[in-house]
Order: structure tokens, then C-alpha cells, then sequence
């Protein structure tokens, strides 16, 4: 006698397995959108507690000089906010003056990466046609949103806030 399984068990499993694909794609590509979503916040949250920190210091600190580059100029604002955040666009590191850990640039990748795009500025790129914009404004030390490709300023500050 020979044990195997019948056409209708065969399908009966094929329907389950089917039936629990459609359920679980769709979570786990929301998954992959929170979880991109999450990096970026942390990226945002570390650099601007980073310049909030030498403000800091600056505000306590009557002579604080911030020597990021190894110039021997502080590379402070009369307000004492870092004029710039790293060493300029094409770096492969981003935000390596206010940050241990610099992010990497995207090199030659065209999504999910961090790219500074003009002095001060930069953008996560989701995809080519949905990339976040953030300015880094030295007057005032904040990360400041503005409209992106495929993305609001209002969906970049509900992103990174």
C-alpha cells in the first residue's frame, strides 16, 4: 500500500499557504516602511541632539571652541550653533562633525541612503521618485524639513518628529 497525500489535501494546503501569503506580504512591507521611517528619525533625533549638546557648551563655556576639522578656528556662529555639520557635499560621511558615528553618503546607490545635496542640506532617498528633504539651518540649530520629491514638508515633520 502506498502513503501519499491526495490532490484535495495538496490543494487544501496550497489554498492555506496562499491565504497566509495575502496576509502577511502587506504587514511586512509596512514593517519595512516603519522600519526605514524609524532609522531616519534616529538619524534626525541623534544629529540634532548633537548640536543641542554643544550649544550647550558654548552657553556654559564663556571661550568654548569647537575645533570639528583640526583648523584651529571654532567653527561656531556668533549664536553658538555649528556653521556646518561636516566637511561638505560628496563626502562619504555625513555628519561627522556633530556625530561619533558618521552616517554613510550613498556612494553609488540610488535608494535608502542619506546624500548631501548642497551645503547643509540633505536627503533621504526612499526611491528616486520619493526623497525627504532636510535643511540644516545654522542660525537657529535646528533640522528644519521642506518639500521633498513625492513628499510633503508636513509628511517629512511627521516622519522625523
Amino acid at each position: 500500500m502506498k502513503k501519499a497525500f491526495t490532490l484535495i489535501e495538496l490543494i487544501f494546503v496550497i489554498v492555506i499557504i496562499g491565504v497566509l501569503a495575502s496576509i502577511a506580504i502587506p504587514k511586512f512591507k509596512n514593517l519595512t516602511t516603519h522600519a526605514k521611517s524609524s532609522g531616519i528619525k534616529s538619524v534626525v533625533t541623534s544629529v540634532q541632539s548633537s548640536i543641542d549638546n554643544i550649544h550647550g557648551k558654548w552657553i556654559i563655556n564663556d571661550n568654548y571652541i569647537w575645533d570639528p576639522d583640526g583648523d584651529g578656528n571654532t567653527n561656531l556662529n556668533d549664536e553658538g550653533y555649528p556653521i556646518s555639520l561636516d566637511s561638505g557635499k560628496n563626502e562619504t560621511s555625513l555628519f561627522k562633525y556633530v556625530l561619533k558615528i558618521p552616517v554613510p553618503s550613498c556612494g553609488n546607490r540610488t535608494q535608502s541612503c542619506w546624500k548631501e545635496y548642497d551645503d547643509n542640506r540633505y536627503e533621504y532617498i526612499y526611491t528616486p521618485s520619493k526623497i525627504l528633504k532636510i535643511d540644516y539651518n545654522a542660525t537657529t540649530g535646528t533640522l528644519e524639513c521642506t518639500d521633498g520629491v513625492g513628499i510633503t514638508k508636513e509628511e517629512c515633520e511627521q516622519t522625523i518628529y
